[in-house]
């Protein structure tokens, strides 16, 4: 399990995607035992409106803590504004400011505050990430939904296979791709 991770829009709205199956409540808690999410990520969750309630009903029970840079001391803050500011070269289009908004503030706190892992489910993150932020002093690492399929394929966190299936189809991915790259029936993981 991990100590701590900040949270994006995307995989928030991505595992909770269903009304009937609760992945984002019951899975993310399993992930990390400290959850963090921006402000401005938590904004961004919208829809659908089973993933709202899951974010909400995680946030009323004390497992997603919402936060920002309004709260930070001097030292943390100006570590924040120059994350900020790196990021915001490569990931913000001026034309359209609040297109990667989210993650751009969560990375920024991340680095500022200590949390080394950003769950999301951006594929290209890691290579900005290094880029632009990751010096050998908390660095921060991308934890996508196949990884945390991996960590339940790895024992690390209780999640059967059936389960990691339904939770990968839910969010949009393909059946033939689990079943044959990321945990094979005949594979005798957890």
């Amino acid at each position: 399990m991990i100590d701590k991770m900040i949270v994006d829009a995307d995989l928030c709205i991505k595992l909770g995607g269903s009304d009937k199956y609760r992945y984002l409540h019951d899975i993310l808690p399993l992930v990390s035992k400290k959850i963090y999410m921006h402000t401005h990520a938590h904004g961004e969750v919208m829809m659908p409106s089973s993933a709202v309630s899951q974010l909400k009903d995680l946030i009323a029970e004390g497992k997603v803590e919402l936060v920002n840079e309004s709260g930070l001391e001097a030292k943390e803050r100006a570590v924040y504004d120059a994350a900020y500011r790196n990021l915001e070269k490569v990931m913000i289009d001026p034309h359209r400011p609040n297109k990667n908004k989210g993650e751009t503030c969560s990375l920024a706190y991340a680095k500022a505050t200590g949390i080394p892992v950003f769950a999301t489910d951006e594929m290209n993150l890691q290579p900005i990430i290094d880029s632009q932020l990751n010096t050998g002093i908390d660095d921060i690492t991308c934890i996508r939904i196949v990884d945390i399929i991996q960590k339940a394929h790895d024992g690390e966190i209780d999640v059967p296979r059936k389960i990691c299936k339904a939770l990968w189809l839910v969010t949009g991915k393909k059946k033939e791709i689990f079943d044959k790259e990321i945990w094979p029936v005949e594979d005798t993981g957890t």
